[in-house]
C-alpha cells in the first residue's frame, strides 16, 4: 500500500480516528491561533505553498478544495458531522450540549466555525449558480457535507453579536479580548457582506465589502498573539469524504499573500456591487473590461457577483432587460431615432404589410442578437486565458449573427428609402446596411480583443510581434473605415432630421449622442492602428538588425506559425484573412530602408499618442465611462506612457542602426518585458540598450 495513493493506509501504531479531546478547556490564545488557520484556509487558493502553520481559511476562495482547507478542520468536522438541526445542537463536546455550561472559548471558536461555513455556502451557491472552469477557477465540491444552508444566516448573525457581549462581559486579558472581539465582529461583517451583495438593488454591500478592510489589518496586527495548534487539523478527515481523490496534504500558505488577497477581495466585490446604475451599454462594457483588465484579476467569487449583476435572469443590474441594452446599444451606435424601432411597425398585425414582415424579422434578429450579446458578456467575465479561448468561438457566432443582419438590411432597403447614404459615385445607390454593420463592428472589436489578449498572455514570441501587431493595426483600421461608413449614414439622417420641423429636441439629442460614439470610437480606433502600426515598424527593424532571438523547430516554419495564429480567423468571411505571402510583404516591407522604417514607426506613434492625449480630456459623457472615468481615464494614461517609451525606444534603435551601418556591426540588446514590467498589458514595448 502507498499512503500517497490510499487514504487507508495506516502507519504502524497508527490509528484509523484523531484522538483529538473536544472536551478539554481552550485557552483564548489557542482559539485565536485555531481561527486564524480557519480564516486562511476560507480565502487564499493556488499559491506557493510554504511552511507556515497559521494557515487556514482564505485558501478555498482561490481555488484549493474544502478537502485540502476547511474541512481538515476537526471542530468543522465536528460541526458539521452528523448534521446538527439547530445551533444549539452544534456543540463540539457532544456530552454536554446545554450552551449554558459551555466554556466562553468554546462558544467563540463554535460560533466562528458556524460563521464562516455560512459564509462559504453563500459563496459557493453564488459561484455554482454562475458559469465558471472548475478545472481553472474554483473548486465546489462539497464532498455531500451541507454547509448549514437550511440555517438561517440571521440567525447565526445574531448568535455571533451575542458570542462578542460574552466576551466583553468576561474577565480576559485585554489584548486577547480585542483580538477575539475583532475575529467575531470579521466574521459577522464577511457573512453580512455575502448576504447583502445577493441583492441587486442594495448599495448596502458596497459598504459591508469596504468595512472589512480596516477589520482584516486588526487581524493582522493581532496574529501575533495566537497559538498554533497543529493537533486541530488533521489530514485523515479525507477518508471521511466522499471523494475518489487521493489524499492530499493540508494546504500551509503565507498570511501575507492570504491578507492581500482579502483586500483584493474586498475592493474588487466593493467594485462590482458600486456598479448598481445602469448608465449606457458602451459604459457598461468599458465597466466589465476595466474590472476585468485588473492586475491580480479578481477572484472567482468577484467574477461571479459581476455575472450575477449583468445577466441574472436576463436583465442587467436587476433592471434593464438585455433585450433593451441590444436595442439602446443599436440605437447609439448606429440607429438613433430611427423608425423601425417605433411602436407603429410592431403594432401592424396585417400579414401581407411589408412592415409586419419587417418587424418581424427585426424581433427575430433582436431575440438572437440578444443571446449573442449576452454569451458575450458572460465571456468577458471569465478568467484571462479563458477570455481569450471563448473570444475565438464568439466571433464565429458573430460572423453567423452578421449574415442575419444582412439579410435583415436587404429587407430594409425594400421598404426605406433612407438606407441609402449616397448616390452620387454611379447610378447604383450606396446603401446603409446598419444593422450587419452594428455586427460587423462588434466583430472586428473582438478580433482585435483576441489578439490584444495575447500579447497580455505572452502568447507570441518576439519574432512574432512585428506580425501580430501588423495584423491588429489592419484589423483596426478596418473597424475604423466601417465607422466612417456609419458616421455618413448617421449625418445624413441628422440633417434630414433637423430640416424637418416636427422633429423634436429629444430625437436631435438621440443624433448627437450617436455621434458623439461615432467620433470616440474613431479616435480610438485611430490611437490603436496607429500604435499598432509603429510597434509593427520598430519590430521588424529589430528582426533586420537580427537583434531579436529567432523561434527555431524543426517541426515548424513562418508559414505554418501564421496559420496556427490566425487560425480563429480562418472561417470568417469580413474581414477576409490576408494571404500569408501578402502578409509577409507587409510586415517586413524589403522595399523599405531601416532608416525609412523607423521613421514611419516615430510619424505612427507620435500620431497614436496624439490620440491618446485627445481620450485623456474627455469626459466620462464623451468617453462612455461613466461610472468607471477614474480608471478608464488611468488607463489611457497608460497607454500614452507606453507610446512615450515607444518613441525614446525608436531613437535608440535608429543611433544604433546608424553606427552599424558605418562599423558594419550591430550593437543592440533588446529585452521584452513581461506583462507585470510594462506600462499597458495590450502594447508589448521592447527595452532597448545601446552598448557604447
Amino acid at each position: 500500500m502507498d499512503k500517497k495513493m490510499d487514504s487507508g493506509y495506516l502507519e504502524p501504531g497508527e490509528t484509523m480516528d484523531d484522538d483529538y479531546d473536544f472536551s478539554r478547556n481552550l485557552l483564548p490564545d489557542e482559539v485565536i491561533g485555531i481561527m486564524d488557520q480557519l480564516f486562511f484556509h476560507e480565502v487564499w487558493r493556488r499559491s506557493r505553498i510554504k511552511n507556515n502553520k497559521l494557515i487556514k481559511k482564505m485558501a478555498w476562495h482561490k481555488g484549493h478544495p474544502l478537502a485540502q482547507t476547511i474541512f481538515t478542520s476537526l471542530h468543522i468536522d465536528r460541526l458539521l458531522w452528523p448534521y446538527p438541526e439547530s445551533i444549539s445542537a452544534t456543540n463540539f463536546d457532544r456530552k454536554d450540549l446545554h450552551s449554558a455550561t459551555e466554556p466562553l472559548c468554546h462558544r467563540v471558536l463554535r460560533a466562528y466555525c458556524l460563521g464562516l461555513v455560512k459564509t462559504c455556502h453563500f459563496v459557493n451557491t453564488r459561484i455554482n449558480s454562475e458559469h465558471f472552469y472548475e478545472e481553472e477557477d474554483f473548486v465546489t465540491n462539497t464532498f455531500h457535507r451541507n454547509l448549514l444552508e437550511d440555517f438561517d444566516s440571521e440567525l447565526i448573525l445574531e448568535f455571533l453579536k451575542e458570542t462578542k457581549i460574552l466576551v466583553e462581559s468576561h474577565e480576559i486579558y485585554p489584548i486577547l479580548k480585542t483580538a477575539l472581539k475583532i475575529r467575531l465582529e470579521f466574521r459577522i461583517q464577511f457573512l453580512g457582506a455575502v448576504k447583502t451583495t445577493e441583492s441587486r438593488i442594495s448599495a448596502q454591500g458596497m459598504t459591508s465589502w469596504t468595512d472589512l478592510r480596516p477589520l482584516a489589518n486588526e487581524m493582522k496586527n493581532s496574529m501575533q498573539y495566537g497559538t498554533p495548534v497543529p493537533s486541530a487539523f488533521s489530514e485523515k478527515l479525507q477518508r471521511k469524504l466522499a471523494s475518489t481523490i487521493p489524499p492530499r496534504p493540508i494546504v500551509q500558505l503565507s498570511p501575507e499573500d492570504a491578507f492581500n488577497h482579502l483586500d483584493r477581495l474586498c475592493l474588487d466585490a466593493s467594485s462590482v456591487v458600486e456598479q448598481l446604475e445602469y448608465f449606457d451599454s458602451h459604459s457598461l462594457l468599458t465597466f466589465i473590461l476595466l474590472i476585468q483588465a485588473l492586475t491580480p484579476q479578481p477572484s472567482t467569487y468577484a467574477r461571479a457577483i459581476l455575472q450575477y449583476y449583468l445577466l441574472a435572469d436576463m436583465s442587467v443590474l436587476g433592471s434593464v432587460p438585455i433585450q433593451q441594452v441590444v436595442e439602446n446599444d443599436l440605437s447609439t451606435t448606429i440607429l438613433p431615432s430611427h423608425m423601425l424601432f417605433l411602436p407603429e411597425y410592431d403594432e401592424v398585425e396585417i400579414p401581407s404589410d411589408p412592415r409586419h414582415k419587417v418587424a418581424t424579422q427585426i424581433e427575430s434578429f433582436r431575440s438572437h442578437a440578444a443571446g449573442s450579446y449576452l454569451d458575450l458578456m458572460r465571456t468577458l467575465c471569465q478568467n484571462r486565458c479563458r477570455i481569450r479561448r471563448s473570444l475565438c468561438h464568439s466571433i464565429i457566432e458573430w460572423d453567423n449573427l452578421q449574415y442575419h443582419a444582412e439579410q435583415l438590411d436587404q429587407k430594409i432597403c425594400e421598404l426605406d428609402e433612407e438606407s441609402v447614404i449616397d448616390t452620387k459615385p454611379s447610378s447604383d445607390p450606396i446603401w446603409s446596411y446598419p444593422f450587419s454593420s452594428w455586427v460587423y463592428y462588434y466583430k472586428i472589436l473582438q478580433m482585435e480583443w483576441i489578439i490584444q489578449l495575447g500579447f497580455e498572455l505572452e502568447t507570441y514570441q518576439p519574432d512574432e510581434l512585428a506580425g501580430m501587431y501588423g495584423y491588429l493595426q489592419y484589423l483596426s483600421k478596418t473597424r475604423h473605415e466601417n465607422l466612417k461608413r456609419v458616421q455618413r449614414l448617421v449625418n445624413k439622417r441628422y440633417h434630414e432630421a433637423q430640416q424637418n420641423k416636427n422633429s423634436c429636441k429629444d430625437k436631435n439629442h438621440t443624433f448627437l449622442n450617436t455621434l458623439s460614439f461615432i467620433n470616440f470610437a474613431s479616435v480610438e480606433s485611430s490611437a490603436t492602428y496607429h500604435f499598432a502600426h509603429g510597434l509593427s515598424c520598430l519590430f521588424a527593424v529589430l528582426d533586420r538588425l537580427l537583434a531579436l532571438q529567432p523561434t527555431f523547430s524543426h517541426y515548424s516554419d513562418d508559414r505554418l506559425r501564421y496559420e496556427v495564429r490566425m487560425k480563429p480567423f480562418l472561417s470568417m468571411k469580413h474581414p477576409k484573412l490576408i494571404p500569408y505571402d501578402e502578409f509577409k510583404k507587409l510586415i517586413r516591407q524589403p522595399d523599405e530602408g531601416t532608416s525609412e522604417l523607423l521613421q514611419m514607426a516615430v510619424e505612427s506613434t507620435t500620431n497614436a499618442k496624439k490620440y491618446f492625449e485627445i481620450l485623456s480630456k474627455l469626459t466620462p459623457e464623451e468617453s462612455f465611462s461613466r461610472g468607471t472615468h477614474k480608471s478608464w481615464s488611468n488607463d489611457i494614461k497608460n497607454c500614452l506612457k507606453a507610446c512615450i517609451l515607444t518613441v525614446i525606444n525608436i531613437t535608440k534603435v535608429r543611433t544604433a542602426a546608424e553606427a552599424s551601418e558605418k562599423s558594419g556591426r550591430t550593437k543592440i540588446k533588446v529585452e521584452i518585458p513581461t506583462i507585470d514590467k510594462g506600462y499597458h498589458n495590450w502594447w508589448t514595448v521592447p527595452n532597448i540598450n545601446v552598448p557604447t
